[in-house]
């Protein structure tokens, strides 16, 4: 499985895609409930008494039939919708915010993944060569050419092997775990993943452009901002249908006889006279609900040129790392277990040269393997940062 086969099975399958679908539609289906026109209302009425005043047809009883509408002058209505459009693209902006982040998670955990297994691998072969120069040196001491000493020593560094490959193990089953969690398969499912970081040693070397540049991508890609962006403008509209509740909306009335053909219209209007503080303290408090979503809109833009900041700089010093270890670690550390294995085999050196030489080889190799997959993780910080990930080539 290639990283970008995970990424497409998890958003198939991870339960925060379909919850969050769920809250998109949801949000449109109330903006269209809103943005409609209004059901016409059709009421009965049955008046019997001693007073004509109910009725249509100036008699004691009557029955008739009522069709009326409110038609929407103040605005109310229509800033309301106007809100919920507002809202329903914040919703779906959110929703592409969660797919960006799942997708970094994702990718995070296959590197994880990718590295743990190659760890385990690397701890397994560190122990077949820790129990190969064991019986190398219990053959010598046979012949009389090694000291006891070297025996004992040599048979700690086996059960230090067998330490370190059981905690390898360990990690990996962890990482599988996680992995399998984020793209909605069952924890135990075995992976094959077509990365080796034991025998891949490329790895991306994206063409980074200037961080200004970086951070300008970012206001245009990410959805958090323009989910932020979306916010304020619902808040605004909420400010625009208060105050327009301080003007009246037109009612429509047609009323019909059954008794008699007597028809009537009735136009109601009704505005308020006197505001003892209602209208006016839920004037304030859209427009402090308003000033908070500019404020968290203005905290938004920071928080993502903080983030596009912080991407650039770990992908900056992950490049250098991974390219400086193998010229500068790696291979001398091959190097010096060669030499002393060679030292010990004709009888110059003795085991700790050679143990020393294995544990320097195994940290090695597990430090570069660290390396290899904090460039990958530093490219998907720059996606979940900026919305886009760099142009990039594998040398």
């Amino acid at each position: 499985m290639s990283v970008d086969d995970a990424v497409k099975f998890g958003l198939g399958h991870n339960p925060q895609v379909p919850a969050g679908k769920a809250g998109v539609e949801s949000a449109y289906a109330n903006y269209r409930s809103l943005a409609a026109f209004p059901p016409l209302t059709l009421g009965g009425s049955h008046v019997q008494g001693t007073s004509t005043a109910p009725t249509l047809n100036g008699n004691n009883t009557d029955t008739f039939f009522d069709l009326g509408e409110t038609i929407d002058f103040s605005g109310q209505r229509r800033y309301q919708a106007a809100g919920a459009n507002a809202q329903f693209s914040a919703a779906r902006f959110t929703f592409q915010e969660t797919l960006l982040g799942l997708e970094q998670q994702i990718r995070d955990a296959y590197w994880s993944l990718a590295a743990a297994q190659a760890q385990a691998r690397i701890a397994d072969v560190s122990l077949k060569e820790a129990q190969r120069i064991y019986d190398l040196t219990v053959k010598q001491e046979q012949a009389g050419a090694s000291p006891h000493g070297d025996v004992v020593r040599s048979s700690i560094d086996v059960a230090n092997a067998k330490q370190a490959l059981i905690t390898a193990s360990a990690a990996e089953r962890t990482a599988l775990i996680g992995f399998n969690t984020l793209i909605g398969r069952a924890a135990s499912t075995p992976t094959e993943l077509t990365v080796d970081f034991r025998t891949d040693t490329s790895f991306p070397t994206p063409r980074l452009p200037a961080l200004k540049e970086l951070q300008a991508q970012a206001r245009d890609h990410r959805p958090l901002l323009r989910s932020a962006a979306a916010q304020t403008r619902a808040a605004g509209y909420a400010v625009r249908q208060v105050e327009a509740s301080r003007f009246p909306d037109l009612g429509v009335s047609y009323q019909r006889s059954t008794q008699s053909p007597i028809d009537t219209v009735i136009l109601s209007a009704s505005i308020p006279l006197f505001d003892f503080g209602s209208i006016s303290q839920s004037i304030r408090a859209a427009k402090e609900s308003r000033k908070q979503s500019e404020a968290q809109e203005l905290q938004a833009k920071n928080q993502v040129d903080q983030q596009v900041a912080q991407a650039y700089s770990d992908m900056v010093t992950a490049l250098e790392a991974a390219a400086s270890y193998k010229k500068e670690i790696l291979d001398p550390s091959v190097t010096l277990l060669a030499m002393a294995q060679l030292g010990y085999q004709q009888g110059a050196t003795g085991i700790l040269p050679v143990i020393d030489a294995e544990s320097t080889i195994r940290n090695a190799r597990v430090g570069y393997i660290n390396s290899l997959a904090a460039v990958y993780k530093a490219q998907d910080e720059i996606l979940a940062a900026t919305g886009k990930l760099p142009e990039a080539v594998t040398k």
